[in-house]
């Protein structure tokens, strides 16, 4: 394997068996030039591009923005593999790079991008946030650039679809946006102040993010063929304000995202919206 481009050195660009590669290491670049051989102990990750796209885009980009952010990104991406325990797409070191270079400059010119879904990013993912508030403290740490919590949020949201890309994390908006805004229907028909810490609340928040990716995921979206009708009877019967608000609920999702909800995710959406009710009249 033979340097190719040297970025900083702690990142190059490599050649292997005529295939480019990025490779990170502590020190891997230091004191070489090009055309020496890698010192392949060194290396603590490698990115191997999935076609020329992703070449282009991420020279184009290392030749904008500090290797040290790239550094920085990449170190972020393995730590969230670790803890979520998956692999990324390599377009995400890209876009991840991208994105943090964007937010250190703004926090230099003291501009602040305010994240409108902060709230529901922090609850409805808990696990992804704690990263994104990871890779708040390590820019700090490296770069001495303190960025706001809604950066932590940005960040989160990269890594909530273990599928990557655009359309995943563009998938990854949507759903916040439609948890929060089927909470507002909530609250305004319940009528009353919800205890967010209620553990019936938070059971329908976790409800609400996999009724939305199962909706999505129109592989494994079941439909209506095993309606278990005698359960619908028998909720519709016994709780018919929480039915009532789950079809609020339904009807506005549908007509946001144009697919059909299946009537057994009815069932399941009263149930847990009966029991929010029920805990909010006994306070």
């Amino acid at each position: 394997m033979l340097i190719k481009k040297i970025f900083n050195n702690n990142v190059l660009l490599a050649e292997d068996k005529q295939q480019d590669i990025v490779v990170i290491g502590r020190g891997i670049g230091f004191q070489k030039k090009r055309g020496d051989a890698v010192e392949e102990a060194l290396i603590d990750t490698r990115y191997l591009p999935q076609d020329e796209h992703w070449g282009r885009t991420f020279n184009d980009l290392a030749s904008e923005i500090s290797p040290l952010v790239i550094e920085m990104a990449s170190n972020i991406l393995r730590h969230a593999e670790a803890q979520l325990h998956t692999t990324f797409n390599t377009y995400l070191l890209v876009s991840l790079a991208d994105h943090i270079s964007y937010a250190i400059e703004k926090a230099k010119q003291q501009i602040v991008v305010h994240n409108n879904l902060l709230w529901e990013t922090r609850h409805y993912y808990p696990m992804e946030y704690q990263i994104g508030e990871w890779a708040v403290a390590t820019i700090l740490e490296q770069i001495g650039v303190a960025l706001p919590d809604d950066e932590a949020g940005f960040i989160a949201l990269k890594f909530v679809d273990k599928q990557n890309g655009y359309l995943a994390n563009e998938r990854a908006s949507q759903i916040t946006t439609l948890i929060s805004d089927a909470l507002t229907i909530i609250r305004y028909a319940v009528g009353q102040t919800i205890d967010e810490n209620d553990i019936n609340y938070q059971r329908l928040l976790v409800h609400l993010r996999f009724f939305l990716d199962r909706l999505y995921d129109e592989e494994n979206r079941t439909g209506n063929a095993n309606i278990d009708a005698v359960m619908l009877q028998h909720v519709q019967r016994s709780y018919p304000k929480a039915y009532d608000l789950a079809d609020k609920v339904i009807v506005y999702i549908e007509d946001k995202t144009h697919k059909q909800v299946a009537e057994n995710e009815r069932i399941y959406l009263t149930v847990h919206l009966n029991r929010v009710l029920q805990s909010t009249l006994a306070q």
